[in-house]
């Protein structure tokens, strides 16, 4: 087959790009995604024709699509971003964590959000690019089917309902279509067929292929056990993000008419604090979730820091949860239902088919590690290290004042922990008041009035607060959001309801973990290391003041257990700009892309001197291996017979390269036009020894740069 670059391949390569992305239907509501795809493969198809038909070199063609391709879908994706202070790059980036926040917390169809159309206008130029690079600079258009299959396939591996066969269709016809566009016509030898008879002739022979193709696929994928779909939801390493949960806890705390969540029994009839989630990340805009890798396995041990053991018994209500109330930390789980736990914050979530009523009327008991160090152990820890980086980030825009206080009330305290002790005592002072009446809201300026000007809130106040102090102090800290003790009922069991929703801070330290805290003067906290305040609540949870009974729910509104997930958070992608994970990644894309020429070049030569050819095809193989060789590094291949081209070729080599190559030519020569033929199972050594002996005479150099990027496989034409 001999191929060709004619200027119309890629105008073919754009619409098959397009039809390649219709499998996008079921994974995103409507198309609006479609014109900014049709306008990055305009652009592509309008510098490869315009180029082409100039005769520009097909590098050349390549990198001036890729200049065109990125500028257009860069200027495109500056347009979606909202209006930044950001530099350009900074705002395509937290434009690319939108979009991921968009695909790992949504589920098909996903509304077309800026950050999403960004990422499939990526997808579109990354399809065509490659195609361009598969079809037109290295000439192997069967593997266009890995770029054009690539969404059908995404999408038969994440939309829940298997994906209808229809959508298979434009798949296999661009890649038809693309086969045909880039194998060259040739004018008729005389007494042949026209040309277009060919090509009919062609078509019908790429239509029957792609029919018995379609039918065997149709007939032959009901019979294989391919499994559940999406196994992720109920499997290790599932990723999942949801709202602020601080939101749920405000509703709760609020509610008029009190309402049960569970009750529990410990096995040392100790009162706990059940803890549902943790957020590790505080910034400007308030507290919040990190996306979580879940896992079914190595809960034992999970988390290593000492602590007491103890065994809890739950009962909850007929509360939907898909986070399971549990003391921190959990080693192990009998309940029914599928259970994953993230190992960094050591949340356990549902992770069954019904995940959001998993806990409805749901009996469980736990075995947990509660960290309960001495005050002394306390006084003496430092802050600890090797956690996430998040939880010691100083939310941005504090008032300055707000560094000057925390200076006064660690005043002369050393360790970390005696901070932390200071910052707790301070907090549950006289100065703070306990009220539901302050905003609801952990941003920078409601803290910053909090701890400076208003010093009156809830839980989530203390909490932020706490956790805005301590990391001014390099503590590590985040916000662990659950339930108080509740009240002991007289069977000695504990009742939680829905006003013991309750957030506390969790400070790492040395040696001891994840230590919670207790600021909120309410509440008892801790007894160990806690100095209560005089008017604490006898059962350790505080009721709603009457000052926000006018704004209340519905009475009869369930309480939950957990914060509600939402498909999309309030500010999608804030803080978790894909960084260095979005670099490395794109990194490894590049390195593949540059990797392609080199690894089209070792297919042929293991093709080219395969075993069982005939002599004839052997010869042939081999001689034009050789043609690449001396192509790679840098020899200008003359016209003529194999002897011929080696005594002009010989010259240009050192004395064993040209020995071997002229051992080589009258081989491949005698082969070709002697009667008595040659023995050719000799050419593969030869062709390898003379490859070894040409690489050691052009150096390391020179040898790299015939292996990476070889030009035999970049010319215009390439034969066999």
């Amino acid at each position: 087959m001999r191929f060709s670059q004619n200027p119309w391949t890629s105008i073919v390569i754009s619409v098959a790009t397009l039809l390649s992305l219709l499998p996008l239907a079921p994974m995103v509501a409507g198309y609006v995604h479609l014109p900014d795809a049709a306008l990055i493969v305009g652009v592509s198809a309008l510098i490869g024709v315009l180029l082409t038909l100039a005769r520009a070199p097909r590098l050349l063609i390549l990198a001036a699509q890729i200049v065109a391709v990125g500028a257009v879908a860069g200027w495109r994706g500056l347009a979606l971003a909202p209006q930044s202070d950001e530099g350009a790059l900074d705002t395509l980036t937290l434009l690319s964590g939108e979009g991921i926040v968009a695909i790992r917390t949504g589920a098909p169809p996903l509304e077309p959000e800026p950050g999403l159309v960004w990422l499939l206008i990526l997808l579109t130029g990354m399809i065509v690019l490659v195609l361009e690079l598969l079809v037109n600079a290295l000439e192997q258009p069967a593997w266009a089917i890995a770029p054009l299959g690539l969404v059908f396939g995404i999408g038969a591996i994440t939309v829940p309902t298997d994906l209808s066969f229809w959508y298979a269709i434009p798949v296999i016809a661009g890649y038809l279509a693309v086969l045909l566009s880039a194998t060259g016509v040739p004018d008729p030898p005389t007494g042949k067929s026209p040309p277009g008879a060919l090509l009919a002739s062609k078509v019908q022979i790429a239509v029957v292929f792609g029919v018995v193709a379609f039918v065997a696929a149709m007939v032959v994928s009901p019979m294989l056990p391919l499994g559940e779909k999406q196994p992720w939801n109920s499997g290790p390493d599932g990723p999942i993000q949801l709202a602020d949960p601080t939101v749920r806890l405000e509703q709760d705390l609020r509610r008029p008419a009190d309402s049960l969540v569970l009750t529990y029994r410990t096995s040392d009839d100790r009162p706990v604090y059940l803890r549902t989630v943790a957020l590790p990340e505080l910034n400007s805009s308030g507290a919040r979730l990190l996306p979580m890798r879940l896992s079914q396995i190595g809960l034992s041990g999970a988390y290593s820091f000492p602590g007491d053991p103890v065994e809890v018994l739950v009962t909850m209500a007929g509360v939907p949860s898909e986070y399971l109330p549990a003391p921190f930390a959990v080693e192990a789980i009998d309940a029914e239902g599928e259970w994953s736990f993230d190992p960094d914050t050591m949340a356990v979530v549902a992770s069954g088919p019904d995940r959001l009523e998993q806990t409805i009327d749901l009996s469980y008991s736990v075995v947990s590690t509660i960290p309960s160090p001495s005050r002394e152990e306390v006084e003496a820890a430092e802050a600890g290290s090797g956690v996430s980086a998040t939880t010691s980030e100083v939310p941005a825009d504090l008032e300055p004042a707000v560094e000057t206080l925390v200076a006064d009330v660690v005043g002369s305290a050393e360790t970390a922990g005696e901070k932390a002790l200071a910052m707790q005592s301070f907090l549950r002072s006289g100065e703070f008041e306990y009220t539901l009446a302050a905003p609801a809201s952990t941003g920078t300026d409601t803290i910053s009035a909090f701890l400076l000007d208003d010093r009156a809130g809830y839980c989530i106040h203390f909490a932020a607060g706490m956790i805005t102090m301590a990391r001014m102090e390099g503590i590590p800290a985040r916000m662990a959001v659950g339930f108080a003790p509740g009240e002991r009922l007289p069977d000695g069991s504990f009742e939680v309801t829905a006003h013991d929703a309750h957030a506390w801070p969790e400070l790492f330290l040395d040696g001891l973990g994840w230590v919670p805290f207790e600021p909120t003067p309410a509440y008892d906290g801790p007894a160990e290391y806690t100095d209560p305040a005089a008017e604490p609540s006898g059962s350790g949870s505080p009721s709603p003041t009457p000052s926000v009974s006018t704004s209340q729910e519905p009475a009869e509104q369930q309480p939950s257990a957990l914060p509600t997930p939402t498909l999309f958070p309030e500010v999608p992608g804030e803080g978790q700009g894909p960084g260095g994970a979005w670099l490395l990644g794109a990194l490894i894309v590049l390195v593949a892309l540059l990797s392609v020429p080199g690894v089209v070049r070792l297919i042929q030569r293991l093709w080219r001197l395969r075993p069982g050819q005939s002599a004839k095809d052997a010869a042939g193989s081999a001689w034009r291996e050789v043609e690449a060789l001396m192509i790679d590094t840098g020899r200008r291949w003359p016209a003529g017979s194999p002897v011929p081209v080696a005594a002009a070729l010989s010259p240009q080599l050192g004395e064993r390269s040209a020995a071997a190559l002229r051992e080589l030519a009258h081989t491949v020569e005698l082969s070709q036009f002697s009667r008595e033929g040659a023995d050719t199972k000799r050419l593969p050594g030869l062709v390898r020894a003379l490859r070894g002996t040409v690489f050691r005479e052009v150096g390391p150099a020179a040898s790299a740069r015939a292996v990476l990027f070889p030009p035999s496989v970049l010319q215009w034409r390439t034969r066999g």
